[in-house]
């Protein structure tokens, strides 16, 4: 999305540096006025794009520049998109059929709440998906669905119980799950001193569950 709208400014940029200056057709004057209005939208939505980013600080250098100077800050906002696009293009661990789809969709809604600043709604996602992974991983190994018989079996509860049907996780994994669960659990619930994971934080537990998904399902 960045991406997109740094696109949008450098065409509206070049189209304010096309008309020409002085005694110009009336048409020319109105065309003019009209690209600096696509160009003031296109940076108010970049200002809004890069909000709670290390790109924010950029964004705001643009929006006072002038039309001469703002090549500069373009292509070092340009990198920046480079790099938040790799942050956020996950290599897709292999998922079982069944719940391909849904685990799929709550990725690509943690990438809408990574890029939105919502690190919180993040790491709840994360706790969900760890849910469908885990329920379809008891199922796999014994054919009963928890869904059904005990919808509300924890995240702990689920590692025991895989555990005592002789399901052995790769090392130190339990421990990924646990740390994601206790994220998400302080995110959740209603405390004396409210808790919300920072970016660092957010991105952390995303990535912890990437690689738990990775290892249930190699």
């Amino acid at each position: 999305m960045m991406h997109q709208v740094l696109v949008d400014i450098q065409q509206a940029l070049k189209e304010i540096q096309d008309v020409p200056k002085g005694n110009i057709l009336d048409y020319k004057k109105q065309r003019q006025e009209g690209t600096r209005l696509k160009l003031k939208g296109a940076i108010l939505q970049l200002l809004e794009e890069t909000k709670n980013t290390d790109a924010y600080h950029l964004a705001q250098k643009l929006s006072v520049a002038k039309p001469e100077g703002m090549s500069v800050i373009l292509e070092k906002l340009a990198d920046f998109a480079v790099d938040e696009e790799k942050k956020t293009s996950w290599r897709m661990p292999r998922l079982p059929s069944e719940v391909k789809d849904e685990i799929l969709a709550d990725l690509s809604e943690i990438q809408t709440c990574m890029k939105a600043g919502c690190f919180r709604s993040a790491v709840i996602l994360c706790g969900r998906i760890m849910e469908t992974a885990l329920h379809r991983k008891y199922y796999d190994a014994t054919g009963q669905d928890l869904l059904e018989k005990a919808p509300g079996t924890g995240l702990g509860n689920l590692i025991a119980k895989l555990a005592e049907k002789g399901v052995k996780l790769d090392p130190g994994l339990p421990n990924q799950i646990h740390l994601i669960n206790q994220v998400r659990v302080f995110s959740v619930h209603t405390k004396k001193e409210p808790f919300s994971p920072s970016k660092t934080q957010a991105e952390a537990i995303v990535l912890y569950t990437m690689d738990v998904l990775d290892k249930l399902f190699k």
